[in-house]
């Protein structure tokens, strides 16, 4: 039988006997160990990823290039006072360098980071009876000499592994001098806007850097997130461990989910009603379908105003009102040739802007590339509704005329994906031509050219079908609706796009991350047996190894994407197709859990990022309720024929008259609940104040124990050499 595939492990020992100092070893000197324990479940993990090459693989080797590359940069880590592991991968063609800090090593630079206003815990919070508030004390810069005030994070740890893994980028990336980092890379060899971490990946030197997941809370969080489907979602638990970025997208998401009851219980009822109706009458028009066009509008509203003032609730709650003042550039806007410096007198101090001439040009190329998009989704879509048309006249004489509508729906929602594929590519490189400063303005930017092509990609195929297939002449061709009467194809249509892009989108958003990572895990096994042979015992992967070959996340922009053009579907065609709503209803329930599955299990831990709000996709919710009873109106008005069941003798000018007088109501209803509730919460406010009361008062009671040589350097060593 083949050699079983080797495996080595390296470097250090426990917290308890955790590495002293400087190079234990010299550069030559690298001797794999086995049997080495793992890191205690209190310490966060970072992990580097090495290549190893041959020379080093083969036992007894002389000292190879990827050796002599790796162990200098090991043996600063150890001097900088962190504790290290070495791994290798199964195939012995990568090294894992495990980092993590003890906790004394942690206190001390959290102390640095809170005096720069960098990391913040939440201070305990005990009621009348003794007992701890979860959740409740307000958010204080870290302070070594108040540790006994802070209340722990839920993995048990003062440092939730969030903060503990910010603390080791701090250290590692040298941010402050008075931490002692391990000074990875010259100061002067770091191209501007990267990181030392930025720098080793970018010189070749580390092949892959990344946060590893804690294994303890990933677990709790798949028992009480991934598979409690009756559950609340704990999003402060999520917060905590992801960061509010991705926390409030889950608790959008969850908002959504739990206002889409009223709308998919409405809708069904309407169904059942339009099903009765098309029995007895042949026509699925019945006086219950103006009345859910206006609910369906009134609904929208409801919900972007009662977001409005969650969101606000959100920010006091976790302190992030002024988050977007204290945003840092973008590394891509400092690296970018066409950025230029300044410098700024009453700050005296260097300041970068895009050049004008440039970004106007960048803009100008935008719009233009929107705008052939655009044309080009029209074109096609037209193209479809011709071919439609044509099967239709084919299908007819053999009674098959409704599968003609569906085989067209399909096309159309074949079509909505493969445009939005292309323009997904060229939107990022359209984005990153404009140069712009901070993270926020760089998502607000894609953001706006995404839905500006992406609500005509989505909703074209209907809007032709509701308004434009009676009226206007295609390609030459009449193509107007049988009796003149479009619903029953718009019925179609919108049920068949909507149902194969859920259907599709879903299947490839946490299909295609699983099934990468396990291609690359069989690659690697196949790889393994050729050169061991067949009958080779191959080890299972490491967990860091297991996470090296993760996707990386890509953040919430597409899943915000996704599901605000959900949102359209279900309120710009309310009554076309009443079940949208317990579909979407439906979609929402799995896709709370399949994202989440994707986040804990299928990618990387993603970086922790803040934020205060939904930014431009509120914006993006309000112009979709707006446009939403502008189409619902239009329906009641001109395409369905609803209005006749309440004033059956109305002229074409009435009708007309009746819908803009819904239309102006609804719009006022729109405005007069916005302005109600603009304001966040009293009781949410209340309790922000009275956490910033006790905190100030906590702080000014405890001021007299803060050290007053707070800024001197440390050494975490306590041992002789």
């Amino acid at each position: 039988e083949a050699e079983q595939a080797p495996r080595c492990q390296g470097g250090g020992g426990e917290q308890g006997d955790m590495p002293r100092a400087a190079g234990r070893r010299a550069r030559g000197e690298y001797q794999p160990l086995g049997n080495v324990k793992r890191f205690p479940d209190t310490l966060a993990c970072v992990c580097l990823v090495f290549e190893m090459d041959e020379e080093e693989s083969s036992p007894g080797g002389e000292v190879s290039v990827t050796q002599q590359i790796r162990q200098p940069l090991v043996d600063k880590l150890r001097a900088a006072d962190l504790i290290v592991r070495e791994t290798c991968s199964r195939d012995r063609d990568e090294m894992f360098v495990i980092v993590s800090a003890s906790e004394k090593r942690q206190k001390q630079v959290a102390e640095v980071m809170g005096k720069r206003g960098l990391l913040a815990l939440r201070l305990r919070q005990i009621d009348d009876e003794a007992h701890v508030e979860k959740n409740e004390g307000a958010l204080c810069p870290f302070k070594a000499h108040l540790t006994p005030l802070y209340e722990w994070s839920s993995e048990g740890t003062l440092f939730s592994s969030y903060h503990q893994t910010q603390i080791l980028e701090y250290i590692l990336n040298d941010e402050d001098e008075r931490v002692m980092g391990p000074q990875l890379v010259q100061k002067e060899m770091i191209e501007p806007g990267n990181t030392p971490l930025d720098q080793l990946v970018s010189d070749g030197r580390v092949k892959l850097f990344f946060r590893m997941h804690h294994e303890s809370k990933r677990q709790e969080l798949t028992r009480k997130w991934v598979w409690a489907w009756m559950d609340k979602q704990p999003i402060e638990d999520i917060r905590e461990y992801f960061g509010e970025k991705i926390a409030l997208y889950f608790a959008w998401l969850g908002y959504y989910t739990t206002m889409l009851w009223i709308p998919a219980l409405c809708g069904l009822v309407l169904t059942v009603a339009q099903a009765w109706s098309h029995h007895t009458t042949g026509s699925m028009d019945n006086p219950w379908v103006p009345l859910y066009c206006c609910f369906t509008a009134i609904w929208g509203i409801v919900f972007t105003a009662g977001w409005k003032r969650l969101e606000l609730a959100y920010q006091y709650e976790w302190d992030t009102k002024a988050y977007e003042e204290t945003e840092q550039e973008r590394k891509e806007f400092i690296q970018d040739p066409h950025t230029r410096q300044a410098h700024c007198e009453y700050k005296d101090e260097v300041e970068l802007f895009p050049d004008p001439t440039w970004r106007s040009i960048a803009l100008c190329v935008s719009a233009g590339a929107v705008c052939a998009f655009i044309t080009a989704v029209v074109l096609v879509v037209s193209a479809i509704a011709m071919f439609k048309y044509r099967l239709m006249q084919v299908f007819e004489p053999m009674g098959i005329a409704p599968l003609a509508k569906g085989i067209g729906g399909v096309m159309q929602a074949v079509s909505i994906m493969v445009f939005n594929k292309i323009y997904q590519v060229v939107l990022k490189k359209l984005t990153a031509f404009e140069n712009w400063r901070t993270p926020t303005e760089y998502e607000d930017a894609t953001i706006a050219k995404d839905f500006s092509f992406k609500f005509v990609n989505a909703y074209f195929a209907c809007f032709f079908v509701a308004f434009v297939q009676n009226n206007v002449r295609v390609y030459g061709a009449d193509m107007h609706c049988p009796e003149w009467h479009c619903m029953p194809e718009l019925t179609i249509t919108l049920a068949c796009v909507f149902a194969v892009q859920m259907t599709v989108v879903q299947s490839i958003e946490v299909g295609v991350p699983v099934l990468k990572a396990r291609h690359r895990e069989w690659a690697e096994e196949n790889e393994m047996r050729r050169k061991l042979g067949e009958n080779a015992t191959i080890v299972p992967l490491s967990e860091e190894e297991k996470q090296s070959k993760m996707e990386p996340y890509d953040g919430v922009f597409e899943e915000y994407q996704e599901m605000v053009i959900q949102f359209g579907y279900v309120t710009l065609f309310a009554a076309a197709f009443p079940l949208t709503a317990s579909l979407a209803l439906l979609n929402n329930c799995i896709e709370i859990r399949t994202d989440a599955y994707k986040l804990l299990q299928a990618t990387r831990r993603p970086k922790h990022k803040s934020c205060a709000d939904i930014g431009t996709w509120g914006s993006i919710l309000d112009i979709i309720t707006t446009a939403a009873i502008l189409t619902n109106c239009a329906l009641v008005g001109f395409t369905s024929h609803g209005l006749f069941f309440y004033l059956p003798d109305l002229t074409p000018v009435e009708r007309v008259w009746v819908t803009v007088m819904i239309e102006h109501a609804l719009l006022l209803f729109k405005v007069i609940l916005e302005t109600i509730l603009t304001e966040a919460p009293a009781e949410a406010v209340s309790a922000y104040e009275r956490r910033c009361f006790l905190r100030d008062k906590v702080l000014a009671e405890c001021e007299f124990l803060e050290p007053e040589d707070g800024d001197v350097a440390f050494f975490t060593d306590d041992d002789d050499d």
